[in-house]
């Protein structure tokens, strides 16, 4: 799967968070307790999370673009991924 494939689906993963991060807020208003601010902060976590991977690669978005154009140009040419890479793989 390549990195543009994989970020595609952060940012799937993202809306979803962003999404249940909203139903905990509404769950906090309608009743707050504990159990709810609980609720709502993993979720703001979770959300806040996906976001800081996509600010990362939406901040170097060049070098990523090379470093997925290096990998393509790789497996056409030996059959395997480059090794060096300015930046992670999305999937690690």
């Amino acid at each position: 799967m390549s990195d543009l494939t994989l970020f595609a689906e952060d940012i799937l993963n993202a809306m979803q968070a962003m999404d249940e991060a909203y139903h905990a807020t509404q769950a906090l208003r309608e009743k707050t307790d504990h159990v709810a601010f609980d609720t709502f902060r993993t979720k703001m976590s979770a959300l806040e999370e996906r976001l800081t991977k996509l600010k990362m690669v939406l901040d170097n978005e060049e070098a990523f673009a090379m470093d997925e154009l290096a990998d393509a140009l790789s497996m056409a040419n030996t059959g395997h991924r480059v090794e060096y890479r300015k930046t992670p793989r999305m999937n690690e």
